[in-house]
């Protein structure tokens, strides 16, 4: 037995009019998860760009170090996946859901709750229970100090996505409306007094009784006979004597501009409720546009700060945080940056004490082990008053 796919299932058993309705539907709930899911990439890959740095603290001095914490955060949480598609994988949940859950396995290795429940309390630790990883049951109850718990409550999609469904529908098809008045064809249909159609004059008993049913049969005989002319290019209709197709004035052809411009208004509602530049969010971010740069600002930054005060709350104590040890969020890297058009920046910045590997490490560069290379620099013009206070001459 031929199972019937949904499109089946709904010409089957929807009319034409409801059919069109639905299918406009699904295109503006498409349009919007578009968007959506477009704000959503761009923050899910800028933050797996970024670097997370172990910074400890020994004899009154901070140094960052690569140790097995740094190895997880940054290369493979577990053995199942990448840093980088965990991190994307992470942000993705925390936008659409809301919160995300990230618990330790037996080895220190991170996981990606795929669902959870918790219980909250106001004076005690949250307890998480049914903790599903991989379609497994950890069937372990979770306190609130032994989980990596990220919410974002007050800007869950979902609801973002309601909203703006809701909101947009109506300009939405106001728009189309109007296209489809502007280039649809009026046609009158004369069916003469054919009688083997069966639905001309005299087809039909001219009674109040079938009046109506004979008006629908002729109504639904003239749809069907030219549904063709309407959806393909290149159609031919055998017209009987008597039947006559006239056109009703002309299509006046109009663009599809007011649609186009709908779409982007749903594009820049969302950006601007995501805290998305629009050149950003549309790719049109050029080499001279400080879109990107106000973005991270005052948007990925947040996520950062979020990020970074769950994972030291959780993966750090709290007597060595106060010593000096931190899990720090690099987003240096999340900019393309052009070493010769740095040029002078770093030529200053070797002037103020960075060293030669330390400027390599911002282009993505091996350090070297030449000599010098981690030797720091002061220009005479940074340097201390004393330093720059020259010889007194006395006078003779």
């Amino acid at each position: 037995m031929r199972s019937i796919g949904l499109l089946d299932f709904l010409y089957n058993n929807v009319n034409y009019v409801e059919m069109e309705s639905i299918a406009w539907d699904a295109v503006k709930l498409k349009i919007n998860e578009l968007a959506i899911q477009r704000g959503i990439t761009l923050y899910a890959n800028v933050i797996s760009k970024c670097e997370f740095k172990r910074v400890k603290a020994e004899n009154g001095k901070r140094k960052f170090v690569k140790n097995d914490l740094y190895y997880a955060l940054n290369v493979r949480p577990n053995q199942n996946i990448n840093a980088t598609l965990f991190w994307n994988k992470a942000i993705t949940r925390l936008f659409k859901n809301g919160e995300v859950l990230i618990v330790q396995g037996y080895k220190d290795e991170l996981f990606i709750a795929e669902s959870f429940d918790k219980t909250i309390y106001a004076y005690k630790p949250w307890e998480f229970r049914n903790v599903m990883i991989n379609e497994l049951n950890t069937q372990k109850t979770y306190q609130m100090g032994d989980v990596i718990y990220l919410t974002i409550e007050n800007m869950t999609i979902n609801d973002m996505m309601k909203k703006f469904y809701e909101e947009m529908s109506s300009v939405m098809d106001a728009a189309v409306n109007h296209f489809k008045q502007n280039n649809g064809k009026k046609l009158a249909f004369k069916t003469g007094a054919s009688v083997s159609r069966g639905v001309g004059i005299g087809a039909i008993p001219q009674d109040s009784t079938t009046d109506a049913e004979g008006k629908t049969k002729a109504q639904l005989y003239v749809e069907k006979l030219f549904e063709k002319v309407f959806s393909n290019p290149n159609a031919i209709v055998p017209l009987q004597n008597g039947e006559e197709l006239e056109e009703i004035g002309k299509a006046t052809g109009q663009s599809a501009e007011d649609i186009i411009k709908t779409m982007s208004a749903t594009m820049e509602a969302v950006s601007i409720g995501m805290n998305i530049p629009i050149d950003v969010f549309m790719g049109k971010t050029t080499e001279k546009s400080n879109a990107m740069n106000d973005w991270i600002t005052t948007g990925v930054e947040v996520f950062l700060e979020l990020i970074a005060d769950e994972l030291n709350a959780k993966l750090i104590r709290k007597e060595a945080y106060l010593k000096g040890d931190q899990i720090f969020i690099d987003a240096t890297k999340i900019n393309h940056r052009d070493i010769l058009d740095s040029s002078v920046a770093l030529e200053k910045l070797y002037g103020i004490g960075f060293t030669h590997n330390e400027l390599r490490e911002l282009f993505n560069m091996l350090p070297v082990s030449d000599e010098g290379a981690d030797i720091r620099h002061w220009s005479k013009n940074y340097g201390s008053e004393q330093e720059l206070k020259g010889g007194e001459v006395s006078e003779k």
